[in-house]
């Protein structure tokens, strides 16, 4: 195996472990959706509750607030795992734009190669013809 196809390989190995790790991050963001939607299921029961009972009325305010703070804090946790999952997004581009580069450099590679070898092939063919005129001369 050449350099290149073992660079070829680290960069693949590297733009997949990039990938998974997005991956985990795009789990955790939904995770974090999740949350916030049963929040939400959470605050239409507790306004049915109040609806039906005046004492629960009476502690709706105080649920109301503390319920803010805590959407508030779920939407940074999940502003913030955003900003993971971009970062995560430029991580795996960049080592998908060297994984190309990589390709590239292999395929340039084996066409200066071939073209190498193609070359040799003449020049013993030529040496070939040569020989057999010379012996034809004598």
């Amino acid at each position: 195996m050449s350099q290149f196809e073992q660079l070829i390989r680290l960069r693949t190995w590297e733009l997949d472990e990039k990938r998974r790790a997005m991956g985990v991050l795009l789990q955790e963001e939904a995770g974090l959706l999740a949350e916030s939607e049963a929040m939400q299921r959470e605050l239409d029961r507790e306004k049915q509750a109040a609806a039906g009972s005046l004492e629960a009325r009476r502690t709706l305010e105080a649920y109301m607030s503390h319920f803010k703070s805590r959407v508030q804090a779920q939407d940074q946790r999940i502003e913030a795992k955003r900003r993971e999952i971009d970062a995560a997004n430029e991580e795996v581009l960049e080592s998908y734009q060297e994984l190309c580069k990589a390709e590239a450099v292999l395929d340039e590679h084996k066409t200066r190669e071939a073209e190498r070898i193609g070359r040799l092939e003449q020049m013993e063919i030529d040496e070939i013809a040569l020989n057999m005129m010379k012996q034809r001369r004598n």
